[in-house]
């Protein structure tokens, strides 16, 4: 079931407090306290797509939903790329995000895409200004779509997928005061880092560009 609202402090949030089975959903035409990685704040404006749905705990959770999301885009012909763990891009600025968190019962799916918003960043873009529409309804009952396709999927399947839309593979990163180029995604959908010294380093949180 998709519920659809004018407002509401977060969908993740309402999720977490009225979900009933997975699969259930939310869409808000904006947030007022709408929340990434770190508890960092996410603009929501209206003219955006703010999503959230239930999903029963898997594996490489967030890659499977960053295929799905660059898979379902790419039928409009929109040249989606991913940044490990959780960024869609789109010529290099931030078209959207997304956000995991695991409950006893399940796991909450939160997805941010700017469509006709204007994010404040320079980082970022939105659909509007690459010159694309998509209507938010059909967007997610295809969306939802492939992620049941990718949900049944091998993990090799997984991120060789993901691996097809990576932004950093063959980029020199930055992570706690070290650096090193980007090499792979492991079995477990940790980002592989080759140190200077060719030590292989696997990380769980994000990375940023030099």
């Amino acid at each position: 079931m998709i519920n659809l609202v004018d407002t509401i402090n977060s969908t993740n949030t309402w999720l977490s407090h009225f979900k009933n089975k997975d699969f259930d959903s939310i869409i808000s035409l904006s947030q007022s306290k709408g929340f990434g990685r770190r508890g960092r704040v996410w603009e929501s404006d209206f003219g955006g797509l703010y999503y959230s749905l239930i999903l029963p705990h898997r594996k490489l959770l967030p890659l499977v939903i960053g295929v799905s999301v660059a898979v379902t885009l790419g039928r409009k012909n929109i040249d989606v790329k991913l940044k490990w763990p959780n960024d869609i891009l789109v010529n290099g600025k931030k078209l959207g995000g997304i956000i995991c968190q695991s409950e006893s019962k399940g796991t909450i799916v939160g997805l941010g895409i700017n469509i006709e918003n204007k994010p404040n960043l320079a980082t970022s873009t939105n659909l509007q200004h690459l010159g694309y529409h998509i209507d938010k309804l059909c967007f997610v009952q295809e969306l939802t779509e492939e992620i049941k396709y990718f949900m049944k999927c091998d993990d090799s399947e997984i991120i060789d997928k993901f691996l097809s839309y990576d932004f950093l593979i063959g980029k020199l990163v930055n992570w706690d005061g070290e650096s090193g180029i980007v090499e792979s995604i492991s079995e477990e959908g940790c980002l592989v880092v080759k140190k200077s010294n060719n030590e292989l380093i696997f990380l769980t949180e994000e990375v940023h560009l030099k």
